[in-house]
């Protein structure tokens, strides 16, 4: 009877066992956006930071940064660069400003709170092209500390401190070159 049982216990745990494999993710480890003659790859945002989306699934809230960051880019790029000049980015880590918070029940979604004690940070690589030739190139580990002093207009735009951050860069680096 105890043989029965062991036996019983043991084909049990091994049956449960291999119905609960592992399955593959089908999540892309880089996501491409572009923008007229900006192309951004954003590599393995699985490890970036802090992208966690507070409402809504991930996978959107990731591909909505992604693209209203790089159009933001895009607006400011595509009016100075040439159109045989290409600006390309690899985007190796990003923090958003502030920190997920959770509510405790309070509501349904986690709120982001914006502080200066978690400003904004983007890491990447870039080139700057003209005919297949780099003019530019280089890696930047952009924050800034200071993301709340100052006079904060209230707006609706997506990510702003982000996007000061990729615009700044683009004035006082990409633009002395052009």
């Amino acid at each position: 009877m105890k043989l029965f049982l062991m036996t019983a216990i043991i084909a049990t745990t091994l049956a449960i066992g291999g119905c609960a494999q592992k399955q593959e993710s089908t999540v892309p480890e880089s996501i491409m956006t572009n923008d007229g003659n900006v192309n951004i790859l954003w590599q393995t945002p699985n490890d970036y930071s802090d992208i966690e989306a507070t409402i809504g699934l991930q996978s959107t809230f990731e591909q909505y940064l992604f693209t209203q960051l790089t159009d933001e880019l895009g607006k400011l790029a595509n009016k100075h660069l040439a159109n045989d000049q290409q600006l390309d980015l690899t985007v190796t880590n990003v923090d958003l400003a502030g920190d997920v918070q959770p509510t405790f029940g309070a509501t349904t979604n986690d709120i982001r709170v914006i502080s200066d004690l978690y400003p904004p940070k983007i890491s990447f690589d870039y080139a700057l092209t003209q005919n297949g030739k780099i003019i530019k190139s280089g890696s930047e580990k952009l924050n800034n500390m200071g993301f709340l002093f100052g006079i904060q207009p209230i707006t609706n735009d997506a990510f702003p401190y982000e996007r000061d951050l990729l615009l700044d860069w683009f004035k006082k680096t990409i633009m002395p070159v052009l």
